[in-house]
């Protein structure tokens, strides 16, 4: 029960620590962390993304438990499953181009990458409960859409960096070879948007 109580302290500290770390500073927290041996650190991360769906279910369907909770596991199901598909994907293309990197340093990196894609998710699904459409052209309307697009244009950026240093760090890939890497992964990546898109699983990824 201590050791328990240890390891879940210990993936705590270090979920809070890295979580800053790539915030305010990503290239350091980076190359620590796909270092680390503690793949427990990144559960608190999955149950809020988790938790994630289940609220955007309360805001898309209402209070409605049983339809929140099958609309919740599916599409938390489809979401752990692009993330093993990516992490496996940026594996292969880095054994491809002669990469040293390991399944679990990539899954470590990938996993920390998510946390702009949560945060748009949150902000979004919030504006919609806060501020519902249709907005209006009104100074106030225009002032939020103009906030929006920043907020959004911060976190893609962010996104972008974590994706460089994944590839990076995680595979051990230079730049020339992570420009050929995301020549393969982008056209893949949006196929396989579209295919979620098509199934009326995700209306945007959660990549």
């Amino acid at each position: 029960m201590e050791q328990l109580t240890a390891q879940t302290t210990k993936s705590l500290v270090l979920f809070l620590q890295n979580s800053y770390g790539i915030f305010i500073r990503p290239y350091i927290t980076y190359r620590s962390l796909v270092k680390s041996s503690h793949a427990g650190q990144v559960f608190p991360l999955f149950l809020i993304i988790g938790v994630y769906f289940f609220f955007a279910g309360v805001i898309r369907h209402g209070l409605h438990p049983f339809i929140v909770a099958k609309s919740g596991i599916k599409i938390s199901a489809a979401a752990f499953m692009t993330y093993a598909i990516v992490v496996f994907a940026i594996y292969s293309i880095g054994l491809l181009l002669k990469g040293k990197g390991n399944l679990k340093s990539i899954s470590l990196a990938w996993a920390y990458s998510l946390w702009p894609t949560l945060i748009w998710f949150y902000v979004t699904s919030a504006t919609y409960l806060l501020i519902p459409p249709p907005r209006t052209s009104s100074f106030q309307g225009q002032l939020f859409s103009y906030l929006f697009i920043a907020l959004s244009l911060a976190l893609f950026f962010w996104k972008g960096v974590l994706y460089y240093l994944t590839l990076r760090f995680g595979v051990q890939l230079d730049l020339r070879r992570i420009i050929i890497a995301s020549t393969i992964i982008f056209p893949v990546g949006i196929g396989y948007s579209l295919l979620m898109y098509s199934l009326g699983i995700f209306r945007i990824p959660f990549i």
